[in-house]
């Protein structure tokens, strides 16, 4: 997907002084973040990176037999979409009927919106945006009779009746019983504009800080939806179902609960919506990784540990503002640029003059709205100029704050702006 807008100072990344130019223009300028050519703080993808990353989840899934939809509400990015397309997602998954209309528009027809509409009034509005893509395949998750008419109040606007699959949960939303499901089931067969097409959970909303609390729960949340899907099998006998679940984190866990369920049924595809994982990170998917390798989880792809297989892709360079103290240097990056919610940034290495300066231990220790602040040694040669590149902890919540992403080629030259679209 093109860039239809001429890029100025504008944007943050893009040096101040420089006239408007053209998007096509980019790749020719060479610009390299540590070498100080682009504006800064600049937030940066390493298509290598990223590249690698898709690769590995889908030999993944190829090898344990599921499918993907890739939740593509981390990047927003339609352009990074098309690579997900071309590897062979089974189709993208979002959160809400904003995100759906933006990869509708982008020409994506195969959707799964993971989440509750809401009511009625939200239910018709969604309609009479699907009936403007009347081609598109969308699939809306219900955990009630409530949000189940709404679903029948969009296929209504729509003209057509609209895929659901019954939601369980034990954290987030979802139906908590089995008997909460019957009665889903029930209503489902007596709706005019909704089929029912199989059962979804989100393992990840079950995670706590004890890894056995965790595996217990999220085995309770699958074998209830292992539930689930017996009583949808029986009110649709000979349709094609799915079943659902599958984050960044614990996707191994989910095949193993529901990948035996899906083939033993013989009409069931399981389907991975993981998205996070394409980007990786350098905190709290780095420390989940960490514990799918202790699990042996992603020994299946034959790749090798996932804490090897996958590499972060995405980097926040920004600059030393000041030395205010020994043990103090202030860089022009805060929470208007990057995620905290999940840890803080992590110094990864240094630069003056595009060259590497020596390693020292550097961390961070509070963020203001533009300012990082950066505890280091008395003796670091850190100055006031030099740039510091950061990993970050948990992508969704940081490319969230960037209307464009600054996409590297392997020799760290920015070969294209990536758009955004968080609204």
């Amino acid at each position: 997907m093109g860039i239809e807008a001429k890029i100025d100072g504008a944007i943050r990344g893009v040096p101040v002084d420089l006239p408007d130019f053209s998007d096509d223009s980019v790749a020719k300028l060479g610009w390299r973040p540590e070498a100080g050519d682009t504006g800064l703080p600049v937030l940066t993808l390493d298509r290598a990176a990223y590249l690698n990353n898709v690769d590995a989840m889908f030999t993944y899934a190829a090898a344990v037999g599921v499918d993907i939809a890739p939740h593509v509400k981390t990047p927003m990015a339609p352009a990074l979409a098309d690579d997900l397309a071309a590897r062979g997602a089974w189709g993208l998954t979002v959160a809400d009927a904003r995100q759906a209309f933006v990869f509708l528009k982008a020409g994506f027809r195969k959707l799964v919106l993971a989440n509750q509409i809401g009511g009625a009034r939200s239910g018709q509005r969604l309609g009479r945006m699907l009936a403007r893509f009347p081609d598109a395949e969308m699939i809306l998750f219900v955990d009630g009779v409530e949000a189940l008419a709404a679903v029948n109040a969009a296929g209504e606007a729509a003209g057509r009746p609209l895929d659901v699959l019954v939601e369980v949960g034990g954290a987030r939303a979802g139906a908590r019983t089995i008997d909460d499901v019957a009665g889903i089931v029930s209503a489902a067969t007596r709706a005019s504009f909704v089929r029912l097409s199989g059962v979804a959970a989100y393992e990840g909303a079950s995670a706590t800080a004890d890894a056995d609390g965790t595996r217990r729960a999220i085995a309770g949340l699958h074998a209830l939806a292992g539930e689930a899907l017996a009583l949808v099998r029986q009110a649709e006998p000979g349709r094609r179902l799915i079943i659902s679940s599958g984050g960044s984190s614990f996707f191994d866990l989910v095949v193993a609960d529901l990948a035996e369920l899906a083939r033993a049924d013989g009409n069931t595809r399981l389907l991975l919506r993981s998205g996070a994982i394409f980007f990786h990170d350098h905190g709290v998917y780095r420390r989940g990784l960490a514990e799918l390798d202790r699990r042996r989880g992603f020994a299946p792809a034959g790749l090798g540990p996932a804490s090897m297989a996958f590499r972060p892709a995405l980097r926040i360079w920004a600059e030393v503002l000041s030395r205010p103290a020994a043990t103090l240097a202030i860089c022009g990056m805060g929470m208007r640029d990057v995620s905290f919610d999940q840890g803080f940034p992590e110094p990864l290495a240094a630069w003056r003059e595009g060259r590497r300066i020596a390693p020292a231990e550097r961390t961070v220790r509070k963020l203001n709205d533009q300012h990082a602040f950066l505890a280091i040694a008395p003796d670091d040669g850190l100055e006031v100029g030099d740039i510091v590149e950061f990993g970050i902890s948990h992508p969704c919540t940081c490319i969230d704050r960037w209307r464009w992403i600054f996409e590297l080629d392997e020799a760290g030259s920015v070969r294209r702006l990536v758009p955004t679209f968080f609204g």
